[in-house]
């Protein structure tokens, strides 16, 4: 005691300060994932329920676990028994919604608090917070609560998980699926969470869209008739007709997965779900940036991209394709095949037979054209004419000059 009091008021007011410090950590220490605790209301949130946990310790819980028909039923003061499920940002995050352990149930008041409640999480569907701590084969082991589940690789993702070490050490909520063993047994799944969650986005999506809005969107397949993208909460189809002007083969060969996309919306379906969306309904019409050079007549040099028993499609621009028909190939011999002569990607001279702006269709050819000869018809005719009244004035003279001689 004497030592005691010899230290100076400052080493002593030191001391304290660490001890209380100290004391206060060891306290905090005491709560874990996974225990029963009682909180007492400190306050009310928009969203959350604040407690104070009585270790210097803050937890929160879900506003709507406390609310019954939009009315609160707790208040400021009130102590609640509640389940610790996980702790992040500093606060202890907590669960009212199951019964504490052993509470009508011989079962689980065997079990520890933390597998009383994962069993009444299973029987409830309630979703459980669990954090990834390994990755083994097929799956994952999950610390739920303190203790060890397995959720399949098929069950983290709403699609398939290409890359697994991206979920290690991230928490999530997860369904128990399985629970068996008292315990030993337990499997979990993200999945159904994720589609529980898109489905509502969805619905909520659905009620802004509108045909012609203009959306960003990620794709989220890719086939060779077109690609699936993601708009938000709903996934619409763009098929390889709307995704350029130009002629394509597969959507392959343009788009790949994860690909941002600016897309109009074409149509809506809500009865069935469906979303038509397109790309080339952004961009400039080709026909209308070649304006006058589609005229009859005019020749061009295009690239052959398509070939069919009764013709070959040529490109004249980005966009702009006309039909050169069999007929038209200008080889003076029958062809029962483009193909005879053409290939794709060559190059050919082509002429403009007709034009149909609406249609926005084009009739190609590649014969010489036929050389028009009226103009020299007309010179021929004139030249006759002058000869017939040059040979007419000539044979007059002559009978002039015989009437002259008889009479002579």
């Amino acid at each position: 005691m004497t030592d005691n009091l010899s230290q100076p008021a400052s080493q002593k007011g030191e001391e304290s300060f660490a001890d209380m410090l100290k004391a206060s950590y060891k306290s905090a220490a005491r709560i874990k994932v996974g225990e029963v605790a009682e909180g007492k209301v400190i306050a009310i949130g928009k969203d959350g329920i604040f407690l104070d946990l009585g270790i210097r310790a803050e937890g929160m819980l879900e506003r709507e676990e406390c609310e019954r028909q939009g009315e609160l039923t707790v208040h400021p003061g009130d102590v609640l028994q509640v389940l610790v499920t996980s702790f992040r940002d500093g606060i202890f995050r907590c669960t009212a919604r199951l019964r504490q352990a052993g509470r009508g149930d011989s079962r689980a008041a065997k079990d520890s608090p933390s597998l009383a409640m994962l069993r009444e999480a299973y029987s409830g569907r309630i979703p459980v917070e669990g954090k990834v701590k390994a990755v083994n084969k097929g799956g994952f082991d999950v610390q739920v609560m303190g203790q060890k589940a397995f959720c399949p690789i098929s069950q983290i993702e709403r699609n398939y998980c290409h890359n697994q070490e991206t979920h290690l050490e991230k928490s999530y909520s997860f369904l128990i699926t399985q629970f068996e063993e008292d315990g030993r047994n337990i499997v979990i799944s993200r999945k159904e969470l994720l589609q529980a969650e898109e489905k509502e986005k969805a619905k909520l999506l659905w009620q802004e869209l509108k045909a012609g809005q203009v959306r960003e969107g990620t794709v989220t397949s890719v086939h060779d008739y077109g690609a699936f993208v993601d708009i938000g909460g709903a996934e619409g189809l763009l098929h390889i007709s709307e995704i350029s002007y130009q002629k394509i083969q597969s959507a392959k060969e343009v788009i790949q997965p994860g690909q941002q996309l600016k897309v109009a919306i074409l149509k809506l379906d809500p009865e069935a779900g469906k979303i038509s969306l397109s790309v080339k309904a952004l961009l400039a019409d080709p026909w209308t940036a070649a304006g006058e050079k589609l005229t009859a007549g005019a020749e061009f040099t295009g690239k052959v991209v398509h070939l069919k028993p009764f013709g070959a499609f040529i490109e004249l621009f980005p966009g702009v394709t006309g039909l050169l028909h069999v007929s038209r190939l200008g080889v003076g011999r029958r062809i029962n095949h483009p193909k005879e002569i053409l290939t794709v990607d060559d190059d050919v001279r082509v002429r403009i037979l007709a034009v149909d702006p609406q249609r926005k269709t084009l009739s190609l050819t590649m014969e010489e054209p036929e050389e028009d000869f009226s103009g020299e018809l007309e010179r021929m005719r004139e030249n006759q004419d002058q000869e017939l009244r040059n040979s007419g004035s000539a044979m007059a003279d002559i009978f002039d000059s015989a009437i002259r001689k008889k009479k002579e």
